[in-house]
């Protein structure tokens, strides 16, 4: 099974090698990268069948690089980065299919680069493997807004490779250090987690460690402060680089926190608990408001989502089984949502050329299909009941009243944020009098991209119990490491 994580990193880059030197044709390029998307969604499929929920790192695979510094080709996955994975394969299909009639063959080339880069980082169990493959999804992502974008989308692509590589460096150095330290205790170099977890560094080196992981993770969440390019970055995107952006990439940096900043430093995770905590019930309250604000549905649903992965930082910094559990399940509903209402958000712009809230209205008395569909993804965003939004925002309550009773009433009370505005917007683009005369209604390729999406938002809303399994008994082994 480890050979399989291999072709799964190997699978969409061969593909863009292969097609690029051939000069393959845009039909050729679109038949071949929803193939290769749908074989890497089978595959995935088939690790999630004989992965054990019982166990943790499973499907390991070693072997030396780079061997006089310690570098390796290491990978495995627990539930943490299957979970991951399965949205990831999940979606690639359907953002293809998306954009099917496109003539641009960069975004046929760029998605599948950026589809190995993230499985990359996900499998990844070496450091510097991990940063290799935390580079190579950004390229894609910088490319797509800088030249297929919106508005100022050179400025705004500049900005959020800037941003991020910052973070980047900032990452870079700890895990060098980390690499250093290790020759210095064992003799031998090693970037390999499970031996960087065995270091022992002084509490000002972990601190300071800690804080550059810490620092490159929260811009891409981004916690409050940090956030400066999310709005500007999700406004000018297109709409499959913006669907990857909000389903995908923004949890990667909850991702690395849990992977490498629990993994390496949850001692130290101590000093900077507090001041995690604070950042993201500031920055559910802030995203909320700045969301009602917004004319511009890409920049409301922007700050929307800063909003919800600030509220799944608290949950995973909170460190107990119900807030870990919340935020895992938030991950995926918020997935499920984000990506379905982004892409309607697309095919608002395409027909009416359009995404401003003052510009719409009526939409519900025209096309019955798409109103639902809207309706379901963004009322599924906020965590209505029967969606895995709910579910998931409950257990990271529960989970902030056992950490502390004012964490909790903060944490509550903060939701209702997140209803105002999506009810106002509904109100305003679908409900409201009518100023879109014309507006079709969904077409059956677009109906096959939108009802998975939507299937597994109810799904999870309904059936929690069956999802959970496959990663609570693994989160409750890695709580028992944490000394947070």
């Amino acid at each position: 099974m480890s050979v399989i994580l291999s072709l799964l990193i190997i699978l969409p880059i061969l593909t863009v090698s292969i097609l690029g030197i051939s000069r393959a044709s845009i039909n050729i390029l679109r038949i071949s990268s929803l193939s290769i998307s749908i074989v890497v969604f089978v595959l995935i499929i088939l690790l999630t069948f004989q992965f054990d929920t019982s166990q943790e790192l499973q499907f390991i695979s070693k072997v030396p690089w780079i061997i006089n510094y310690g570098i390796s080709y290491y990978i495995g996955i627990d539930a943490l980065s299957l979970v991951l994975l399965l949205l990831i394969s999940l979606l690639m299909p359907l953002i293809f299919i998306s954009i099917w009639h496109r003539e641009e063959k960069g975004y046929f080339y760029n998605l599948l680069l950026l589809q190995s880069g993230v499985i990359g980082a996900l499998v990844s169990l070496d450091l510097i493997l991990f940063y290799l493959f935390w580079e190579i999804m950004l390229l894609p992502i910088f490319i797509m807004i800088g030249k297929y974008g919106y508005g100022k989308k050179e400025y705004n692509s500049m900005k959020i490779i800037l941003m991020t590589v910052f973070g980047s460096m900032s990452m870079l150095f700890s895990i060098i250090y980390l690499g250093f330290m290790h020759f210095e205790s064992y003799g031998v170099w090693s970037f390999a987690l499970d031996d960087l977890a065995r270091l022992n560094l002084s509490v000002n080196s972990n601190i300071i460690l800690a804080g550059g992981f810490l620092l490159a993770f929260s811009i891409k969440i981004p916690l409050v402060g940090l956030h400066t390019w999310i709005a500007p970055a999700y406004a000018s995107a297109p709409t499959p680089a913006l669907v990857v952006l909000s389903a995908i990439m923004a949890k990667l940096g909850i991702y690395g926190l849990w992977r490498f900043g629990f993994e390496l430093f949850s001692a130290t995770f101590v000093y900077y608990q507090s001041l995690v905590t604070i950042l993201a019930i500031i920055g559910m309250i802030f995203y909320a408001i700045s969301a009602i604000m917004q004319d511009n549905l890409k920049r409301m649903f922007a700050f929307s989502s800063a909003s919800h992965l600030s509220l799944i930082a608290l949950g995973l910094f909170l460190a107990n089984i119900y807030s870990w559990s919340g935020s895992l399940y938030l991950i995926i509903s918020h997935a499920l949502a984000s990506a379905g209402i982004f892409l309607m958000i697309g095919m608002i712009g395409n027909r009416l050329d359009t995404i401003k809230i003052s510009n719409l209205g009526g939409i519900a008395s025209v096309a019955p299909r798409f109103t639902f569909f809207f309706a379901l993804f963004a009322l599924g965003i906020v965590g209505v009941p029967m969606t895995g939004g709910f579910v998931a925002e409950m257990l990271i309550i529960f989970g902030a009243f056992k950490y502390s009773f004012v964490v909790g009433v903060f944490t509550a009370s903060t939701m209702v944020g997140a209803i105002i505005f999506v009810f106002w917007m509904l109100q305003r683009t679908i409900f409201s009098k009518a100023m879109t005369k014309e507006f079709p209604d969904l077409s059956k390729r677009e109906l096959l991209i939108i009802i998975p999406l939507a299937i597994l938002l109810i799904a999870t809303g309904i059936f929690p119990s069956f999802f959970m399994e496959i990663f609570n008994t693994n989160l409750e082994l890695m709580l028992q490491g944490v000394k947070i």
